[in-house]
C-alpha cells in the first residue's frame, strides 16, 4: 500500500506530512518495487542509515501502515478501526485523529476505543462526539441514545 501510493500514484505528500508530524526529522523510505514491496524509516539523527521494518517497535511500524491504509487512493465505503491506537505512543494520537479524519471525508469511519485519549483526539479534530457504549442488565446500548433512536445532544 505504501508503494503503491509512492510509486503507482505518485503522489506522497500526505503521506510525507503525516510521517513527519509523526516523527519529526525522518523520512519513510520506499524503494523501488522488484520481487517484494518494502520500506524503511530514516531518522535525522543518522541520516545514513535505514531502518528495516524487523528494526522498529510496534507503534513505528503501525503508524506508516494505518497511515497509508487511510490515505489510500480508492477508500472502501467503510472503514472500521478497532482500537487503532494501540501500539502507539499517546503523542500520536493527535496525528492519528487527523488522518481518521481526513479518510472520513471520503469514507464513513467508525473508530471502537477504550482509549478515552484517543477518542478526544478525534473529537477534537473532527467536532463529532465520541459515544460511549453501556451495558447493564437491560442490554447493550449507547449512552444519551432515546428509545425512539435520537440523541438529546442533537
Amino acid at each position: 500500500m505504501l508503494a503503491t501510493l509512492h510509486h503507482i500514484r505518485g503522489d506522497r505528500i500526505d503521506l510525507d506530512r503525516a510521517i513527519e508530524d509523526a516523527f519529526p526529522g525522518a523520512e519513510l523510505v520506499i524503494p523501488e518495487v522488484g520481487e517484494f514491496a518494502s520500506f524503511g524509516m530514516r531518522y535525522a539523527e543518522m541520516p545514513k542509515r535505514v531502518f528495516a521494518p524487523h528494526e522498529l517497535s510496534d507503534g513505528t511500524l503501525q503508524f506508516p501502515a494505518l497511515a497509508g491504509a487511510l490515505l489510500s487512493y480508492r477508500l472502501p465505503p467503510f472503514i472500521a478501526l478497532n482500537e487503532p491506537e494501540n501500539s502507539l505512543h499517546p503523542n500520536l494520537l493527535p496525528m492519528l485523529a487527523r488522518l481518521i479524519v481526513k479518510a472520513a471525508e471520503r469514507s464513513q469511519v467508525w473508530v471502537v476505543t477504550h482509549a478515552r485519549d484517543s477518542a478526544d483526539a478525534i473529537a477534537a479534530e473532527s467536532g463529532v462526539l465520541p459515544r460511549e457504549v453501556v451495558r447493564n442488565d437491560d442490554g447493550t446500548w449507547l449512552e444519551g441514545l432515546s428509545q425512539i433512536g435520537e440523541f438529546a445532544d442533537e
